[in-house]
């Protein structure tokens, strides 16, 4: 594990690796988007992110804050989380966390990835991913081999289904009402090196 917190620490800070990209929106070129790690300061906002987006209940969000922990406090060093700003607006456009999936030969989960809906479609979302693809692409092959995403079958979802399969995901599994009552885990998979 101390392989893998060095090389990523070492992909995170680079300048090099700060994906900047040009978002557009609908019909508007949005500012330029930045991905950087997350700090302790953004620690409320990227909360906000999960609720606002109905990720967690208000009562459910107490496994979330120990992600946010374990990460701020380097519990977790494996565990990773990056935010997305505009370079005309440092308010967090977006959030993800990703991690080592325990028990699997270098596969990774996108545990979680949420823009704020005001920006949705705007680029924060792809750039995100772009910056967590290119920062286990750069880890190497003896890190990291696949990256997967899980999300629900409901409606709700729905967009977020369509965005993993747009971003060269494809979908691999179904876990009928993991979630509960007609409310499936969609697992969504990518190649990463190999």
């Amino acid at each position: 594990m101390r392989k893998i917190r060095n090389r990523l620490q070492q992909r995170l800070t680079a300048q090099s690796l700060r994906c900047a990209v040009s978002a557009k929106g609908p019909a508007l070129a949005a500012p330029s988007l930045h991905v950087r790690p997350l700090t302790r300061a953004d620690r409320s906002a990227v909360r906000d992110l999960a609720l606002i987006n109905n990720m967690f209940a208000p009562e459910d969000m107490t496994g979330f804050d120990e992600m946010l922990s374990g990460y701020l406090d380097a519990t977790m060093p494996e565990h990773q989380w990056a935010v997305a700003v505009s370079e005309a607006n440092p308010a967090i456009q977006g959030a993800c966390y990703w991690a080592p999936e325990p028990f699997a030969d270098r596969v990774w989960n996108l545990y979680f990835l949420a823009v704020d809906p005001a920006v949705h479609g705007r680029g924060a979302g792809s750039a995100l991913v772009d910056h967590v693809v290119t920062i286990l692409t750069s880890a190497g092959e003896s890190i990291a081999r696949v990256l997967i995403v899980e999300t629900s079958s409901t409606d709700s979802y729905r967009r977020a289904r369509h965005f993993y399969l747009a971003r060269g995901f494809v979908q691999e599994a179904t876990i009928r009402e993991f979630y509960g009552p007609s409310d499936d885990k969609i697992v969504f998979w990518r190649r990463i090196s190999g």
